[in-house]
């Protein structure tokens, strides 16, 4: 990007020089056959062909159709527009230019007394993909670009998350934190919304950005306060994956494969058929990634006459694996129709398997006799899911730029799939020897079978030049069942236990109707809209008591946007929305569910949904291609949801969840993205907020708070156009929950990346992990109990990533041997 904007510079300046020399030989009055019109103006807009971005540094150039002679020049403004004033009368022809796209010629374009402004409208730029003479021009995009309403990271930017997944690239992204397991979190939050290309995932969470390559992303948009267009789910907002679309005429493809030292493995392909009437796509992909790690936990119990101690030590290894065969065909029924269907089919699967060497101490207190016991644990678990999707999009356009449009959507998506665990517990002596005596074996089933229906309809109207009319309706259908079946070894045979088996119907239905509307004046630009939604939501319980919980209620969710040009490069930027995070169908399930020999759970019909307030305020200030922002922001929640851990009686542990009260986070976060030399990018941020918490815990006050710092580095060094090396740094302050505190960690990564055959194929190598520090610790407490845990992962993991891409464009027909789009001018747009 900061070479095409010097390069487009330098060609800027050279059309002036020309337009300077042409103004000294023809001043006005020169010609009298010509009367001078120091009023007139060209103006218009530049948008990119395929995503209908708007283009900043397109080269705009004004020719005389006489004699090709340049009369002036300018290049277009962040939203790629231009204006070049005092034209005086004549026929013209106006030509938009970017390197790396083809130009567009508008020819016959006339300038009279009775034409003082010509509006060329909207100018399209189609990538070009020519070789020139040799001359190889490489552009590049920043990994973090700042909108008015979120953030969007070009992932071909970091090189580190090569062979990864999504989840890899959100290590590096600014208001994000990944734990060593993959877990994400926004802002602190675990409660986001996952979209795929504007879709709903068909996992959620952590879970959906496991599943999807990062070889496969064009960019992730992070959408901390999302507009009333959007679902309200989420406190912290949305994370939409953008996946790759070849906007070329032709054949294309790309493969990617990784191997790394932990045994973890992945492959995927995807290829790509487009004409003038339709596109095809069609892709595969598969991943087998290993977590290995030591766990170390103590936990001590109070009760009136003793206290039970108890250590456990061991090793785990958690997988995730699974296959998605995807594919889609999109229909161009006109120059303004498109008629669109994808579908996705595939496992998500997980496994887990801990050897765990426990040790039991229990002190009386009237006595000096203590009881000590030594056990093995061992747990074996397989999570095994199939899904679907399928969607169906239509589009039409009211003109030819699509700011005035009409979007249609249906989707479906199935989910299906079975949790097996094992669980024994041996007696061993005080060295861990076995013995035959079993305290516990036991098998666990979970089984879900779920459905999710959602179609939507949205309208765009511009409102004059610069406002427009967003509305829409939208409705939401989830079906989903879940039986759990317990059952202990007895006898050389499994026995079902009535007590923990029960079977579970959920059922949620939301409808919404939202509007926004936006507009720009002069350097201000507003947004602001409101949504309603009606939820209808039944649970039906069937054990040992049949039992259901009903709720329905309407809510409404305003969002408002605004963003002001302060000066040249520097804007400030606000916004507010109102969020809604919903308990879901295993949190309100009021059985209780077997854990493990000490510790059951059980949901909570009564849980309420949280509701957030969020107001975000930044001001961006940019240095080329080099930018620096600040944001503060400030989150308020209500009817806060947090896992509960209480001790029964008989010293069982119960985890549930609750609403226990209100939290609070405030603060800012710094961005700072610099080119410091042609060889050297630094792109760093940190955030500091303060976070409280105010409520009651099983009949108990609690007010607790924390100042959370996260901060991360990442830095590339580029050899050659070819060759660079990433160096990033990642660390996570500690914080606290209602019942416990987690310590701070940090780890880096180290990467280098090497590409041959004219940058067909690629060559990544990284290690993860480089100098072992990662690894995630914390404790917990009540009234009546005392708990600490300790996870380390396996370190200075090398990885091995290739990716080649295939290309076999064809050449448009319609364009001139340079490749020059040549239009006529017709007062319309392009």
């Amino acid at each position: 990007m900061y070479k095409r904007a010097i390069l487009c510079l330098i060609l800027f300046a050279t059309s002036l020089a020309g337009a300077g020399l042409q103004a000294m030989s023809d001043t006005p009055g020169s010609d009298p056959d010509e009367s001078p019109s120091p009023k007139s103006v060209i103006k218009g807009k530049v948008i990119e062909k395929e995503s209908k971005t708007p283009m900043e540094y397109a080269n705009i150039s004004i020719y005389n159709s006489s004699d090709s002679s340049l009369v002036t020049g300018g290049i277009t403004n962040p939203e790629g527009a231009f204006l070049l004033e005092r034209i005086k009368n004549g026929t013209y022809y106006v030509e938009a230019n970017f390197i790396g796209f083809n130009k567009t010629r508008i020819n016959n374009v006339k300038v009279t007394n009775d034409s003082k402004t010509i509006d060329l409208g909207v100018i399209s730029l189609e990538a070009s993909h020519h070789e020139i003479g040799g001359v190889e021009v490489v552009a590049e995009r920043t990994r973090l670009e700042y909108k008015v309403d979120k953030k969007v990271i070009n992932v071909d930017q970091d090189i580190n998350a090569a062979g990864g997944t999504a989840v890899d690239v959100l290590e590096n992204t600014p208001s994000v934190q990944v734990d060593i397991e993959g877990n994400v979190t926004l802002r602190g939050s675990s409660s986001f919304t996952v979209f795929i290309d504007g879709r709903p995932s068909a996992l959620s969470g952590s879970d959906a950005l496991q599943q999807i390559p990062a070889s496969a992303l064009e960019n992730i948009e992070i959408i901390t306060n999302p507009s009333a267009k959007y679902d309200p789910d989420g406190m912290a907002g949305i994370i939409n994956l953008v996946t790759k679309k070849n906007a070329l005429t032709g054949f294309d493809g790309i493969f990617n494969v990784s191997g790394s030292t932990n045994e973890s493995r992945s492959l995927d392909f995807t290829v790509n058929h487009k004409n003038e009437k339709r596109q095809f796509t069609f892709g595969f992909e598969t991943n087998d990634r290993i977590f290995n790690g030591e766990n170390h936990s103590t936990r001590e119990t109070f009760y009136t006459d003793s206290t039970e101690y108890m250590t456990s030590d061991g090793d785990r290894e958690f997988k995730r694996n699974g296959y998605r065969f995807k594919g889609g065909v999109d229909l161009y029924l006109s120059d303004k129709t498109t008629l669109g269907f994808n579908a996705n089919a595939g496992t998500h699967n997980r496994a887990s398997k801990s050897d765990v060497r426990n040790y039991y101490n229990t002190d009386f207190v009237d006595s000096s006799v203590s009881t000590e016991e030594y056990t093995l644990e061992s747990q074996d678990s397989q999570s095994d899911n199939k899904f679907v999707d399928a969607s169906a999009n239509f589009l039409h356009k009211y003109n030819d730029d699509g700011t005035h449009k009409l979007e249609g959507m249906f989707y479906f998506r199935s989910r299906t799939g079975d949790d097996v665990d094992f669980q024994s517990e041996i007696q061993a002596d005080e060295n861990y020897n076995p013995s035959d005596i079993y305290d516990l074996r036991v098998r666990t089933t979970e089984g879900e079978d779920s459905q999710d229906y959602r179609t939507k309809l949205d309208y765009t109207r511009p409102l004059g030049e610069n406002s427009k009319l967003e509305a829409g309706f939208q409705s939401r259908m989830r079906r989903e069942t879940e039986d759990y079946t317990f059952e202990n070894w007895d006898n050389g045979s499994w026995i079902n236990d009535p007590k923990y088996t029960s079977v579970m119907d959920f059922k949620r239905d939301i409808h919404a109707l939202y509007a926004t509307y936006s507009t720009k004046i002069d350097k201000v630009e507003v947004m602001a809209g409101l949504r309603g939604e009606y939820t209808d939501r039944e649970i039906k319980h069937q054990g040992e008591q049949n039992e259901t919980y009903s709720l329905n209620r309407f809510d409404f969710f305003p969002s408002a946007h605004a963003s002001y040009e302060l000066l040249e490069g520097m804007q400030l930027m606000a916004s507010y929305s109102r969020r809604i995070d919903r308990p879901r169908g295993w949190d309100l399930d009021p059985f209780e569910t077997f854990m493990n020999q000490t510790t059951i759970r059980k949901g909570n019909p009564d849980l309420k949904p949280s509701y957030t307030n969020s107001y975000d305020m930044s001001v961006l200030k940019r240095f080329g291609t080099s930018f620096l922002s600040l944001d503060a922001f400030h989150r308020k929640t209500v009817d806060v949801r947090d896992r509960i851990t209480e001790v029964l009686d008989d010293g069982t542990y119960l985890l549930t969840s609750a609403n226990v009260g209100d939290n609070k986070s405030t603060g800012g976060e710094l961005m700072l993205n610099l080119n410091l030399t042609k060889w050297l990018l630094l792109n760093s941020s940190f955030s500091i907020y303060q976070y409280q918490l105010q409520g009651e815990v099983l009949g108990e006050y609690v007010s607790r708070s924390s100042i959370n710092k996260d901060g991360r580095m990442n830095a590339t060094i580029k050899f050659s156009n070819t060759s660079r090396l990433q160096l990033d740094g990642n660390y996570r302050g500690p914080s606290v929950s209602a019942q416990g505190d987690r310590n701070g960690s940090f780890y880096s990564n180290i990467s280098y990346r090497q590409e041959f055959m004219n940058r067909k194929l690629t060559a990544t190598l990284s290690m993860q992990d480089i100098f072992g520090s990662g690894g995630w610790q914390g404790t917990s407490s009540g009234s009546n109990f005392n708990s600490s845990f300790k996870f380390k992962h396996e370190p200075r993991v090398v990885k091995l990533s290739l990716s080649f891409k295939l290309n076999n464009y064809k050449t448009d027909n319609g364009r001139g041997s340079d490749g020059t789009n040549e239009v006529e001018f017709d007062s319309g747009g392009y």
